[in-house]
């Protein structure tokens, strides 16, 4: 009875030992679950982290092949001081209450002179700025009948026909042109053209293309329609964005409506200013030739008289 008793006990002992380890390895089980989930994640970030600076290293690599040269770097002469490069300067500029553009001074409140109103250059200065501006000058009529075309189709309609035609020569590089318009075309302000090499309108004559010039200033300047049929492609398009957005009287007007660049007034001003400054040579006025004296009440010689005067010449 005794031994039962410990053999009962020995198994009941053994019973909790079994229980007892189950139990301990239920728990470390339960532990490192969690503990798994956690180092995953951390491995993950490192990851990402690690990508990162991998990237960056990447980068900061090709930036590196790109900054860097082969080819040697000068280096200055011993006592050289490096003096940073002056800004560029602006191309108008004020001095002493007058102001300048590319050098040139501009007349004495230009911002404020009107489109409308009479020539003060005259037409010989006009010809004799073109000539000078482009020797080689192309167009599809002599000069001084492209200068005469500009009186006469601006004063219709009173705009000054000196500062329409120093419009023309801004938009045309004094009739070089050289960019999408053709000088055959007979387009004198650039119209229609949207760059890209899109040519613009053409005109069959020069007189039609002053013409469409002058009604394009009266676009944008003007209620009342021009005095001459339409030939102006855009002038409808032109002239109902004036109405909306207000027309414009003065040539400082057309900076941002005519043309977007903010100096294009200072350009017309410069050239007109240039075209003053012409002093054409006049034409040197030959006499006409004297025409021979005729004799008067010179009595007719006889055959035999004039015998007579020769043999004696020849004594």
């Amino acid at each position: 009875m005794k031994y039962k008793k410990i053999t009962f006990a020995c198994v009941l002992l053994g019973l909790s030992l079994y229980a007892g380890v189950c139990a301990a390895t239920v728990r470390e089980v339960a532990d490192e679950a969690p503990a798994s989930k956690q180092t995953i994640i951390a491995d993950k970030k490192d990851k990402k982290l690690l990508n990162k600076k991998q990237r960056a290293v990447q980068i900061t690599q090709e930036k590196d092949k790109i900054v860097v040269s082969t080819k040697p770097v000068a280096k200055p002469p011993a006592g050289t001081i490096n003096v940073p490069a002056a800004p560029r300067p602006s191309l108008l500029q004020e001095k002493d209450g007058k102001f300048y553009f590319s050098g040139t001074q501009l007349p004495d409140d230009y911002r404020n002179i009107a489109i409308y109103g009479e020539a003060i250059a005259s037409k010989a200065q006009a010809v004799a700025y073109i000539l000078a501006a482009n020797p080689a000058v192309k167009l599809a009529c002599p000069v001084e009948e492209l200068v005469e075309l500009y009186w006469q189709e601006a004063k219709r309609e009173n705009v000054r026909p000196d500062l329409a035609l120093a419009q023309s020569l801004v938009e045309t590089g004094a009739y070089r042109y050289g960019g999408d318009v053709l000088h055959h075309q007979n387009n004198f302000c650039g119209l229609g053209t949207i760059g890209g090499g899109v040519r613009g309108a053409s005109f069959a004559t020069p007189q039609l293309g002053v013409r469409a010039h002058i009604q394009h200033l009266l676009a944008y300047t003007q209620t009342k329609r021009p005095s001459t049929d339409i030939v102006d492609p855009r002038y409808d398009l032109a002239h109902n964005i004036r109405l909306e957005r207000g027309v414009v009287n003065t040539w400082y007007g057309l900076n941002g409506t005519w043309a977007m660049g903010s100096l294009y007034c200072e350009k017309i001003m410069a050239t007109y200013q240039k075209i003053l400054a012409q002093q054409p040579v006049e034409p040197e006025i030959k006499p006409a030739p004297a025409e021979p004296v005729k004799e008067k009440n010179k009595k007719k010689r006889s055959m035999k008289q004039r015998v007579s005067e020769i043999l004696q010449e020849k004594k």
